[in-house]
């Protein structure tokens, strides 16, 4: 990833509202968390074709492409931090079609934590093997 800053690594995930640049055009961002009034969460992930070919973001599985973990980034077990992500099948048909060059898409992902102040963590893993590494933005629901 080319970023200034804060890598999007494992021990330097990215926050609300920051965009992951990977080599070669691919952008990824993770909005801010949103609180809906049944208590759940809203997240959207925004991913960017600045490359000159079409982007299969959900090719394999969508997991490959977008996935989320409780508690903070790099941690193995996080108790008392579980989050249930109630829109996987709606998150993977909106992944499924390619994404053509010079176009974006938005992915809404909505969550259910188990109690307010839930870390979280989204880990965005590369679309292509012509991209390197794994980009992970830390959250915190509530």
């Amino acid at each position: 990833m080319e970023q200034p800053g804060l890598s999007g690594s494992v021990s330097q995930p990215l926050g609300p509202g920051a965009t992951a640049r990977y080599e070669g055009g691919l952008w990824v961002t993770v909005g801010r968390p949103e609180r809906h009034d049944d208590g759940t969460y809203g997240v959207t992930v925004t991913f960017k074709n600045g490359t000159d070919e079409e982007l299969h973001l959900g090719e394999e599985t969508f997991s490959e492409t977008l996935d989320v973990e409780s508690g903070e980034s790099g941690e193995d077990y996080a108790p008392g931090h579980h989050v249930t992500w109630l829109n996987r099948d709606e998150t993977a048909s909106a992944l499924a079609p390619p994404l053509p060059e010079c176009e974006e898409r938005t992915v809404p992902v909505t969550l259910e934590p188990a109690r307010e102040g839930a870390p979280i963590t989204l880990e965005v893993p590369p679309p292509h093997p012509g991209y390197r590494e794994t980009a992970h933005f830390q959250l915190t629901l509530g």
